[in-house]
């Protein structure tokens, strides 16, 4: 598992046009916008990865949109999150491969006014599915949901196992026949499924707090799960729908793995930019 997270810091560096940075302190200012930016620049996991880097936070600040968070000059690196990710490209000055391919940008790197959009969210997803499937690769993997975080999904999908058979599903229609266009995949709506698939990948909001479990799952997953498969849920809650897939025979992960490396990712891209202003 330190593997893959390893790995995936050193592949988002790469694509970054960065290297790892050198050991010792540094300070760093960090910023964010989305609905839970609030809580999230403040959240232990992403403190702990600054921690195991020697990065001192400074400040860690919200902002109310993506206009004021650009015109704030006094932060290094940003969270962007929901509704935001697929909506600051045109802000920032360049984007890696990985935040092109997929349209979403979950971290800005701040080097003066040279602003970088970053998906640390695909390389992440890959690390936590390729754990999970303890380095098989997939005949076919099921994607409930056709957000960013779906996007994301489905090209670490295509970059790691390409001969997957990759089919998506989710309530809004044209979200989703335009996610599969984008990925090679197929669409299939929630009521016409009814074969397991080996990984079924949770990217929707069903399950992150109790509020959102009152309301019936818009998937049939008796009919979608069987013994042997594998879950993997993106919210960090251990919710109802991880224990039906474990009452189901399946192997099960939370989204907390995947966030790991994606605040890995963050701390290494601070620690990566200092050494090159440095220079």
């Amino acid at each position: 598992m330190r593997d893959n997270l390893s790995r995936a810091v050193d592949r988002c560096l790469t694509e970054s046009g960065l290297t790892h940075g050198a050991p010792g302190p540094l300070a760093a200012s960090l910023a964010g916008i989305g609905t839970t930016a609030p809580h999230a620049v403040s959240g232990g996991l992403l403190h702990d990865a600054m921690e195991r880097l020697e990065i001192k936070v400074t400040s860690a600040l919200a902002y109310p949109s993506p206009d004021d968070l650009v015109a704030a000059g006094d932060w290094d690196l940003a969270l962007v999150l929901s509704p935001w990710k697929k909506a600051v490209s045109e802000l920032v000055t360049e984007i890696t491969p990985t935040a092109s391919a997929t349209g979403v940008i979950d971290t800005i790197v701040r080097n003066g006014g040279y602003l970088t959009g970053v998906n640390t969210n695909g390389w992440a997803a890959w690390a936590a599915m390729d754990t999970l499937l303890a380095g098989h690769d997939p005949a076919g993997v099921l994607v409930l949901g056709s957000g960013g975080s779906a996007g994301s999904v489905a090209h670490a999908v295509r970059r790691a196992w390409p001969r997957a058979r990759l089919v998506g599903s989710a309530r809004d229609a044209a979200a989703l026949a335009a996610w599969a266009e984008r990925y090679g995949a197929e669409a299939v709506a929630p009521a016409d499924l009814d074969r397991p698939a080996d990984l079924i990948v949770n990217t929707t909001t069903w399950g992150e707090t109790e509020d959102s479990e009152r309301t019936p799952f818009a998937f049939p997953f008796e009919a979608i799960a069987a013994p042997g498969g594998r879950l993997f849920d993106l919210n960090n809650r251990t919710s109802a729908l991880q224990g039906m897939a474990l009452r189901a025979g399946m192997s099960v992960m939370s989204g907390t793995y995947m966030q790991r490396v994606t605040n890995a990712c963050r701390a290494a891209l601070v620690k990566a930019r200092a050494e090159a202003q440095a220079r």
